[in-house]
């Protein structure tokens, strides 16, 4: 993977300065919304924190957040807040169940559909405030390809895609890989395939899909787990869904997580 990333985009009003990817954080992404995004996002979470590390997942999904319900915590302070300088940083992170940290963002802003210079900057202030405390953050972003969800996937060192085996999650989740390898140079992303109806369904799509990107694209894509979207790593850490969670955490104390000198 490359140490600098271009931009996700070229916005003329925005300062040109190539970013580095964190070395700490993880951005789960999609190419088609409803695919179980946030699910993984906080169940990645909390295996990670099960297995001793010091998470925190932030809701990078500007203006249409869920990560709340998803966690069923009522916040009184948001991402949004702390954009608009009404509250301090530490104030909006709350415990999570699960042992992991949250930031959420609010929901319905329309001032976050677009990537402004004040969006850009806010949230870059934020990253570099939050990344030297944990172990691990987790960006649980938008679906699709626009301006916000790149310029947040660009900051991470791995990314995440999170798929179904419904025909359009794969076309959405192609066509987003395609972009990712065109725009920031990336040479690695993780699949996974969720809501499979049997084991092994998983790697057959997968394999599919890095056909159709080794022929067309040319990136070397890392398949790494098959999920049910039933999985609730508190409830049930056992079965299939959690096996796979907990192997996915492994593989990313490899990549993500540094080690200590």
């Amino acid at each position: 993977m490359n140490d600098v990333l271009a931009p996700p985009a070229h916005h003329p009003d925005l300062p040109q300065v190539p970013l580095k990817p964190l070395g700490k954080v993880l951005a789960v992404t999609s190419g088609k919304g409803g695919v179980g995004k946030t699910f993984v996002s906080a169940n990645l979470a909390a295996a990670l924190a099960k297995r001793g590390h010091k998470v925190l997942v932030l809701d990078a999904d500007l203006g249409l957040a869920n990560l709340d319900v998803v966690l069923n915590l009522y916040p009184k302070i948001t991402l949004h807040d702390v954009f608009t300088g009404k509250a301090k940083l530490e104030d909006a992170i709350l415990p999570a169940p699960g042992g992991f940290s949250v930031l959420l963002a609010g929901s319905g802003m329309v001032e976050y559909s677009r990537l402004t210079s004040e969006v850009r900057n806010e949230f870059l202030r934020v990253m570099n405030s939050l990344v030297p405390n944990y172990d691990v953050v987790i960006l649980d972003t938008g679906a699709g390809i626009s301006d916000v969800v790149l310029f947040a996937v660009s900051l991470a060192s791995e990314v995440l895609m999170v798929a179904t085996p419904e025909p359009t999650s794969l076309t959405d989740a192609y066509a987003t890989i395609k972009v990712l390898v065109g725009q920031q140079q990336r040479q690695t992303i993780r699949v996974i395939i969720n809501q499979a109806t049997r084991s092994g369904s998983g790697v057959a799509i997968t394999n599919q899909l890095q056909q159709v990107l080794d022929r067309f694209v040319v990136v070397g894509l890392n398949q790494q787990a098959i999920m049910r979207r039933q999985l609730m790593m508190q409830a049930t850490p056992g079965c299939p869904a959690g096996v796979a969670l907990g192997q996915i955490a492994r593989n990313l104390e490899e990549s993500v997580i540094p080690r200590a000198a």
